[in-house]
């Protein structure tokens, strides 16, 4: 078995602009990960992470080597 894969990214989407994924105008955040290829994020996975100062901080994704996404952990 292949070890699984990650990718880092810090995001700052505020309040105003993350409403728009909450209210489900959008379901889908495009991410360009730190030294990276961009991917593409389903707003599920950013979902728990929304505050009232929207969705901010830094992030570590992991996905399968079949390309599957796992949610998404806020680190420090």
């Amino acid at each position: 078995m292949m070890q699984d894969k990650q990718s880092l990214f810090s995001i700052a989407l505020g309040y105003r602009y993350a409403q728009v994924f909450y209210q489900g105008h959008k379901t889908r955040v495009q991410i360009r990960p730190h030294g990276g290829q961009t991917i593409n994020l389903p707003w599920s996975m950013l979902q728990p992470h929304f505050t009232f100062e929207g969705v901010v901080g830094a992030f570590q994704v992991i996905y399968t080597d079949q390309g599957k996404l796992l949610s998404p952990k806020k680190v420090t």
